[in-house]
């Protein structure tokens, strides 16, 4: 052993250790391992920053940002919400079927972003008593895994393994070039998860509906340019139907119009003062084409927003006695109040709009709807006697074009890539531009909704596999693996790698997994003369599949958070599936891909 050798092995052995504690977070982690590499001169500093100009990196990078036009304009949310119906079916139907259609989305867009999707909707249903939720997240988030497994452009990790065979001079991995694997690993655990959720996952009542929908609020919209009011009078619209909204007053420019309403002809731009239940906001503001403004007439588009929180004012609270103008700007720039119970005795009140807005004072028991930062209104909450009571996702109005041209990003992603027509990269580039030139997405938009950890993750962990080639450490420890292997069957080599890997993706990032053991791999196959492509698919999927800890997998961090299951859950159901794949893949990826 070389002193190079022995340094990186070193650095190797620290970074699992700081990886493994979660001492410091992944990507700084990382950069620990980029800055060691430069101090002892292991890699130059072009070598060290070549992770930020890396195509797989970028790939990732464009993928992210596309991800970010679908879930923006609403795509996987309207492909998610399509599975509702289906909740009506017995578990062991519904339950199959929702995991078939998350590992789908999954092959194409980012897991992680689908699985929070359907976080949200299994929420809600939850809710409404349709489902139990503590039955379905943990299932959804290990078939978005397995479902991120079957394409190139599924998982970040898949790109990375890919990115290095070609550095190695095997070649890039064609777009659905493993997919069969991948499908037949998705179907045979679907039966698995299911029968072993069944038996070992909690049961929860459903969350209780505190009935807050049937509370009403004053609260004003701004009719958007093809909102379909634009042109009609309002007594021919949804404002004057067995629904609950009642329209208070228009402001048109300077105007303010209080009489004879039912026969007013709607204009684009127009301020309408609504008096309406929780209920008709959530379901009625994307169908009307109408954006929520609140209290503050000149709120800029950019404060537009489509999550809610209620709070309710009790007694004590320094706002009590404030009127809702003088509330509204005492807050922080970055909350808003969106809306306000209505006072019943002021409701047909001559001047009951500027009573209600200027001079009703807060009362203990008002109801205030706020939108803006989370963090922001439950420290307001705690700090001034406000009961944080409630949140409220609404569908925002989304253009039917934005949704087209970002699911068409996609698709031509897919087709140009799938087709070799240009690679994968390239694909991903234009599939961004698209996005960007047609305002489907803003850049703003894409610095906040990038998830740099990855992105700083990879950049500092590629310089690790530059350093194990260029010290000659993937060959050295391939040829201590080598005295090991030699003797034994291909499927029980597929098998060790993919164990090994597995082990590692528990407790180590899935991507830092691959980087690290992808290199000898490549270096094991060509020792022992074997085709490293199986070896490779045996990293990747063993990378991907961190079933056994919360910790291995972004999705199963998340569900963990949320306070439902236990690390038992994840070990007992997660270890299972971990051997049944164990042996599922030392017999199938030999067999497909020798």
């Amino acid at each position: 052993m070389t002193l190079a050798i022995g340094i990186v092995i070193g650095i190797l052995l620290v970074a699992f250790a700081l990886f493994a504690s979660e001492k410091f977070t992944v990507d700084k982690t990382a950069f620990f391992i980029l800055v060691s590499l430069l101090i002892f001169g292991i890699v130059t500093p072009e070598e060290a920053v070549s992770g930020f100009s890396d195509n797989a990196v970028l790939t990732i990078l464009c993928l992210m940002i596309i991800a970010i036009s679908l879930e923006k304009n609403g795509v996987v949310a309207l492909m998610a919400k399509k599975i509702i119906p289906i909740t009506k079916y017995p578990l062991w139907f519904f339950l199959p079927l929702l995991m078939i259609t998350v590992g789908f989305l999954s092959s194409f867009v980012a897991t992680t972003a689908v699985v929070i999707i359907f976080i949200k909707l299994i929420n809600e249903l939850d809710k409404q008593g349709k489902v139990d939720r503590s039955r379905v997240l943990l299932p959804i988030s290990f078939a978005g895994i397995l479902g991120g497994s079957c394409t190139l452009m599924g998982t970040s990790t898949n790109l990375i393994v890919s990115d290095i065979s070609r550095k190695s001079g095997i070649g890039r991995f064609d777009f659905f070039e493993f997919s069969a694997a991948g499908a037949i690993f998705l179907l045979v655990s679907i039966p698995i998860i299911y029968l072993l959720s069944k038996k070992f996952l909690p049961r929860t009542p459903p969350v209780e509906d505190s009935g807050n929908n049937k509370y009403e609020y004053v609260t004003a919209v701004k009719i958007k340019s093809d909102s379909k009011l634009i042109g009609k009078k309002a007594n021919e619209t949804d404002l004057w139907s067995e629904n609950n909204i009642r329209l208070v007053k228009i402001q048109r420019g300077r105007r303010h119009l209080k009489i004879d309403l039912q026969s007013q002809i709607l204009q684009e731009n127009d301020i309408l003062w609504l008096d309406m239940t929780l209920e008709d906001l959530t379901t009625h503001t994307e169908s009307l084409g109408v954006s929520l403004l609140g209290v503050d007439q000149d709120l800029i588009e950019e404060h537009l927003t489509n999550e809610y929180h209620e709070v309710i004012v009790l007694p004590g609270s320094r706002y009590i006695n404030m009127t809702i103008e003088e509330f509204n700007t005492s807050l922080p720039d970055n909350v808003k109040v969106k809306g306000v119970s209505r006072d019943k005795k002021l409701k047909n009140h001559g001047s009951y709009f500027n009573k209600f807005v200027s001079k009703k004072y807060l009362i203990p028991g008002n109801r205030v709807l706020l939108s803006g930062d989370l963090n922001e209104i439950q420290k307001i909450a705690r700090d001034n006697n406000l009961l944080f009571a409630n949140t409220v996702i609404t569908d925002p109005y989304i253009p039917t074009y934005k949704k087209l041209i970002s699911l068409l990003a996609i698709v031509m992603v897919v087709i140009l890539a799938a087709t070799n027509t240009f690679s994968i990269l390239k694909s991903c580039l234009l599939g961004v531009g698209l996005c960007l030139f047609t305002g489907c997405v803003q850049l703003k938009d894409a610095y906040a909704g990038i998830n740099w950890q990855v992105i700083f993750l990879l950049a500092g962990m590629i310089p690790l596999g530059v350093a194990m080639k260029n010290t000659g450490t993937d060959v050295y420890i391939a040829e201590h693996l080598y005295t090991v292997l030699r003797s034994v069957p291909t499927s029980v080599t597929v098998s060790i790698i993919f164990a090994f890997t597995v082990l590692m993706s528990g407790f180590v990032s899935n991507n830092a997994t691959a980087i690290i053991i992808a290199p000898i791999v490549i270096a094991v196959s060509a020792k022992m003369g074997l085709n490293p492509k199986p070896l490779l698919y045996a990293v990747m999927f063993g990378a991907n599949f961190s079933f056994y800890t919360p910790m291995g997998y972004q999705t199963n961090a998340i569900i963990y958070g949320l306070g439902i299951y236990k690390f038992k859950h994840f070990l007992i159901i997660g270890g299972v599936l971990s051997i049944v794949l164990l042996i599922l893949a030392s017999i199938l990826l030999p067999m497909l891909y020798l």
